[in-house]
């Protein structure tokens, strides 16, 4: 609502005036943030040669003698050795491992499985790497010892750059990937006997918006959380692409999903979607009062973040 001169000519001279008047948009100091934010800083952690380009991490539960852990990763230059993953120890702020062996370029995304059994990582290289837990539980603080080591690989896993990877919640094994190359896999990290894990393709889609493109690079993907068991052959995943858009589907996930095709359940409209790149999309768990009957509507709360510099928060209704 504006407020101020009637007068056509007053109104045109404010508006002019606003226009020469210069409005510095910075962003906080890190002593601002430090100040006023929810999560005050606690440490530092050093041991990367160049800037970071991703983290994730993986929470030990509650009374566990496990640690929780930190993965990251930076750009890579010209050897190898710069592609590689550090682990940290979260409580003690060291670094506990380096994964090397797995790229030969920078890793774009790392995901966690809920159990932190296994860590998958992808990126520029277009591989995507399964690393799986040893050693017993607690990780030593020698770099060499790591606890996890490289357990699968599937080469060439899209035709171009994997922006994103996220382990379904409800079933440890099973992981999504979201590539330039405008589509979402999703795979399953299967254990056989005498030869170790294996990475299998269990289906291959594209985003329904494409916005006249011939295809619509997704850059972020990630599993809903804390599903009811009666539909937990299924995975509600939320899929961000590079114009902003955002879509929620229904993949199917478990053995006896036969030959179930992945549905389209909700699209967010463009005038409430993005308008740059979505970086990042996180669910709220489901609360355990939100298990209804099938064919009721389950509420879910879904929040990501931009290019465009803003954080979007939506509240989506599904019917199951």
């Amino acid at each position: 609502k504006f407020s101020g001169p009637t007068n056509d000519d007053e109104f045109a001279e404010s508006l002019d005036t606003l226009e020469r008047k210069h409005v510095d948009f910075t962003l906080p100091s890190e002593r601002d943030l430090g100040v006023t934010t929810l999560w005050p800083e606690t440490r530092k952690l050093f041991g990367h040669e160049s800037e970071l380009v991703c983290l994730d991490a993986y929470r030990a539960p509650l009374g566990s003698d496990e640690p929780s852990l930190v993965a990251s990763s930076c750009k890579a230059r010209n050897d190898v050795a710069s592609a590689a993953i550090r682990l940290w120890n979260a409580k003690e702020g060291k670094c506990v491992g380096i994964l090397k062996g797995g790229h030969r370029s920078t890793v774009s995304t790392m995901s966690f499985s809920r159990d932190g059994k296994y860590l998958a990582s992808s990126g520029k290289d277009r591989r995507i790497c399964i690393w799986k837990k040893v050693g017993g539980d607690s990780l030593s603080s020698d770099e060499s010892a790591s606890g996890y080591e490289l357990a699968a690989a599937a080469d060439s896993a899209h035709k171009r750059i994997v922006w994103s990877v996220h382990f379904c919640p409800s079933m440890p094994n099973i992981i999504a990937s979201g590539s330039r190359d405008g589509f979402v896999k999703v795979w399953k990290v299967c254990e056989i006997a005498d030869e170790g894990p294996q990475l299998k393709e269990l289906l291959k889609f594209e985003p329904s918006t494409k916005g006249g493109k011939k295809s619509e690079p997704v850059t972020a993907v990630a599993f809903a959380e804390g599903l009811p068991d009666d539909i937990i052959q299924y995975g509600i995943l939320g899929i961000g692409t590079e114009s902003g858009r955002i879509e929620v589907w229904a993949v199917p996930v478990s053995d006896d999903s036969g030959s179930k095709e992945p549905t389209l359940l909700h699209a967010i409209a463009a005038n409430e979607s993005h308008f740059d790149t979505v970086k990042k999309l996180s669910w709220r768990p489901l609360a355990a009062t939100n298990n209804v009957e099938s064919g009721a509507a389950l509420q879910f709360t879904l929040a990501s973040c931009s290019q465009d510099s803003g954080v979007r928060i939506y509240n989506i209704s599904i019917s199951i």
